[in-house]
């Protein structure tokens, strides 16, 4: 396993990260075979110490973040949300193989409401959804970080607006690449067969919808 353990806003502490990369190691060896590549982020904002893991297993990626006021409580936590969904995978992970295929491009933005302050920003909750998707090699000339556009309706802020890769997958992969990100809706790719951009999302009955372009 390739580990890379950072900080933010606090002091780089050697027993923090061999407690979050050996607990990590024992998890992933129970669960997986092969190649892993995980990113840890120790982050302490005001009063709350986070802890973010990421994760990439054969094309696929797995998160698990979770905050308290103590770190070594926060790295548990979110290790126990690593650790469900690689139990709950864990023969489809071991047996996956990537799919080939190439990516195609999607842009991704962030809306504010209609007639919203000049001053609006994009929350950083919500921000996490672009961590999943790579940025293209060569970059389009980006459109301004915010902006106003026009509509029927009203003016609305483009808070931002940029283009991303989405991976080639099948359907079935797409719904399991899903399925491993706990905390998120949709995610979006390109259907490895129809060379088309696709997105599944959770529905409220629990299943999985899919959109196909």
């Amino acid at each position: 396993m390739n580990a890379n353990v950072s900080f933010r806003n606090m002091d780089s502490s050697a027993s923090l990260r061999n407690y979050a990369t050996a607990k990590l190691e024992r998890i992933c060896d129970k669960y997986v075979q092969g190649k892993i590549d995980a990113s840890v982020v120790m982050t302490v904002e005001k009063f709350w110490h986070i802890a973010d893991f990421t994760l990439q297993i054969k094309n696929l990626t797995v998160k698990g973040a979770e905050r308290s006021e103590d770190m070594y409580s926060s790295i548990d936590l979110a290790l126990d949300k690593i650790e469900k969904q690689l139990r709950r995978h864990k023969d489809r992970l071991r047996d996956h193989k990537p799919t080939a295929g190439q990516a195609k491009m999607f842009k991704m933005a962030v809306v504010a409401p209609i007639a919203a302050e000049a001053g609006a920003e994009v929350d950083s909750e919500f921000a996490e959804d672009y961590e999943l998707y790579p940025e293209p090699a060569v970059v389009e000339e980006a459109s301004p970080e915010v902006e106003t556009v026009n509509t029927p309706s009203g003016r609305v802020t483009v808070l931002r607006n940029k283009l991303y890769e989405a991976k080639p997958m099948s359907i079935d992969e797409a719904v399991l690449q899903l399925d491993l990100l706990e905390d998120r809706q949709f995610f979006v790719f390109t259907n490895a067969e129809t060379q088309a951009i696709n997105v599944v999302y959770k529905r409220d009955d629990q299943n999985v919808g899919v959109i196909e372009t």
